[in-house]
């Protein structure tokens, strides 16, 4: 199989939100102190299958005393190109638990291509259940050739946000015999299709900030659909999105807001919208964010059609995924007053997208995906959920324990807490209710090595 080798740093979101990288606010990248290749089977169902493909990884080993792992983390990535991470909670737990980590990039994400192109047969070995058990061949090697100089009793903690939050989560579900815990950072757990509370989200998030910034935002909007009759392509010119079609540019549109709430920069986004006087005003103010935030080109349907493998562009692999298990589609909230995007924005516009983007009759079966792996009444142990306040996919996450459930969960109220914020680099003005959410977390890390740990030594005597 021909591996395309390229390195190019992007990172892509949920589903259609396809936002630059200033918006997401990723961390600079740190330098791995080694990337290496996993030969990884290419399809785990069956058994007589002898096909591979390379799978990368990176390898940070600064907290480890004397080459030898007191305990090992497993950053899970997800629907990006994975060079790295950057410093943050999973740094802070390696340093405490002097902690070897390892990086794993996703199949079909960044270098590890299976296949010379992205043609829809070959996405066939694309889906959540291959790439758990990607996570745990991979353990299972490095634990059975002793790399690292892992011990074979070393503890392995596992951790991701959003896509690879939930397979974070899944993990723990299908293999907790692997490691002996995980954090699931903004978990989309739940499955659906139809996930306009997103959009419910993204307008209450705005309303913790202000009534204006809510009324400006669907005033604008007004605007834009007005102007979009009139004279479609004088509007998509000022927002440099000539090539869209209407249907196209109204989603564009919507996830200026969204990118903007999803990427932790609410206050920012309500403050410029709330310093104008005019109509005119915000209108500007939402089209300097569009310039800056959103990736015009990827929201047209042929960009998706594109099946030449491309290390900057993830949206077609990823979007393939929620066509076939998933969904998550952000459709406009039925409550027009609680909706920051325009109405058009319903489920036929997804199916519809699905089905020309890949040459195919496929669409998500919610329930049976949600059925296998629990959905929200997934019930494990030694896992931690955590989610910011302001995020939107809080809601296909899991925000409250419940009776009876073994997992903890860290719900984090704060001013623009949002997706995976708990991951993030620690600031000197840092929200106090994200700080303790952070020590709490690395708390319960420590209690599950000390436990695990304290097992070990009984075994031995």
């Amino acid at each position: 199989m021909k591996i395309v080798i390229l390195l190019v740093l992007v990172m892509s979101s949920l589903a259609r939100l396809t936002y630059k990288n200033s918006v997401f606010g990723r961390e600079e990248i740190i330098q791995a102190n080694n990337t290496l290749w996993f030969t990884q089977k290419l399809d785990h169902n069956d058994p007589t299958s002898k096909e591979v493909f390379r799978q990368r990884y990176h390898v940070y080993d600064d907290y480890v005393v004397r080459n030898q792992p007191e305990s090992v983390i497993l950053y899970i990535c997800g629907e990006w190109t994975c060079d790295g991470i950057g410093s943050g909670l999973t740094f802070d737990a390696a340093q405490q638990l002097k902690a070897l980590v390892l990086v794993l990039e996703h199949r079909y994400f960044g270098q590890s291509q299976p296949f010379g192109d992205w043609s829809t047969p070959n996405l066939k070995y694309l889906n959540i259940h291959q790439a758990l058990d990607d996570i745990a061949y991979f353990i299972q090697d490095v634990k059975a050739k002793g790399l690292f100089n892992i011990k074979p009793n070393t503890p392995w903690i596992h951790l991701g946000g959003s896509y690879p939050g939930a397979l974070s989560a899944w993990f723990r579900y299908k293999y907790p015999h692997l490691t002996i815990g995980g954090l699931a950072s903004s978990a989309v757990v739940k499955a659906v299709a139809c996930y306009h509370d997103y959009d419910m989200q993204v307008y209450l998030s705005a309303l913790e900030s202000s009534q204006e910034c809510v009324d400006r935002i669907q005033q604008v909007n007004e605007k834009i659909e007005a102007d979009l009759i009139k004279s479609p392509n004088t509007i998509k010119a000022e927002f440099k999105a000539s090539e869209l079609t209407d249907i196209e540019f109204l989603s564009m549109i919507a996830d200026i807001y969204a990118g903007m709430v999803q990427g932790r920069k609410r206050s920012k986004m309500c403050e410029r919208l709330e310093g104008g006087a005019t109509l005119d005003d915000w209108f500007k103010q939402v089209k300097e964010m569009a310039l800056e935030t959103v990736d015009q080109e990827s929201y047209g349907s042929e960009f998706l059609k594109d099946i030449s493998i491309d290390f900057s562009k993830n949206s077609r692999q990823w979007t393939y995924q929620t066509c076939i298990e998933v969904g998550y589609f952000q459709t406009a909230n039925p409550n027009v007053e609680q909706s920051t995007r325009s109405q058009q924005l319903k489920l036929d516009f997804f199916r519809n997208l699905c089905e020309y983007s890949y040459g195919i009759s496929i669409f998500p079966d919610e329930e049976r995906t949600n059925a296998y792996f629990g959905g929200l009444d997934i019930n494990v142990d030694h896992l931690i959920f955590s989610n910011g306040s302001d995020d939107p996919w809080q809601h296909a996450s899991i925000t409250k324990w419940k009776q009876g459930k073994e997992y903890d969960v860290k719900y984090i109220k704060c001013k623009d807490c949002s997706h995976c914020i708990d991951l993030k680099a620690t600031k000197a003005d840092d929200p106090p209710e994200l700080t303790q959410a952070r020590k709490e977390i690395l708390a319960i890390f420590q209690q599950w090595i000390n436990e695990y740990n304290d097992q070990q030594s009984q075994i031995i005597e």
